[in-house]
């Protein structure tokens, strides 16, 4: 059986370094789009759109998700190991888990407050750029009369 592990771990590390790289490589080049577009749109002087979704969600997510989850493994494996003629094993069970249970709480209560303070900036940051971005683009006023942007047959001959 040790023999064979090696080349099944050849084998299946593709399965995950392919999609991984993949993501990471569209990923960059969103980045790398949304970064030309929001140039492009500063060199022609119309304003810049607002972003659509919030930053670092994904920091949130792994905090209130991923650190409980992580916990409860680790409250099950301590519990798995534990020989049952112990005579102290009920408390230690009980303590390993009331301690997942104290970090699991610390946990989706800082990513609940994470994400009241992330979506409170989020919001603001869109008001105001929603609100430039409306002045900019619905202005009533008369926009100025440049000839020159206009005399583009008379330059080509």
């Amino acid at each position: 059986m040790e023999h064979i592990l090696i080349p099944l771990a050849g084998i299946s590390l593709p399965l995950f370094l392919v999609p991984t790289i993949m993501l990471l490589k569209q990923g960059h080049q969103k980045r790398q789009w949304r970064h030309m577009e929001r140039m492009q749109a500063i060199a022609s002087g119309t304003p810049v759109p607002p972003a659509t979704s919030p930053p670092g969600t994904g920091a949130v997510i792994a905090i209130g998700a991923g650190v409980p989850v992580f916990a409860c493994f680790c409250a099950l494996v301590a519990t798995l190991n534990m020989h049952s003629y112990m005579p102290d094993s009920l408390a230690v069970t009980a303590i390993s888990w009331g301690c997942a249970l104290v970090v699991s709480m610390g946990a989706m209560t800082t990513s609940l407050i994470l994400f009241v303070l992330q979506h409170r900036a989020h919001a603001k940051a869109m008001s105001a750029a929603l609100s430039s971005y409306t002045e900019a683009h619905f202005d009533s006023s008369k926009p100025a009369y440049d000839p020159d942007s206009f005399d583009v047959v008379s330059r080509r001959g």
